[in-house]
């Protein structure tokens, strides 16, 4: 049996499913779900 897991939001301390990459100024490029995205620059989808 295999198990998928979707990815998760690379922000500290979510959980929640990632939906976008963003470029982020200092960590560069980082998963992260809706919530974490804003006023970073979206490069990608997950």
């Amino acid at each position: 049996m295999s198990v998928t897991m979707a990815p998760v939001c690379g922000a500290l301390g979510c959980s929640d499913d990632a939906d976008v990459v963003v470029d982020h100024p200092n960590h560069g490029e980082r998963v992260v779900c809706a919530d974490h995205a804003d006023g970073q620059e979206v490069v990608g989808d997950v």
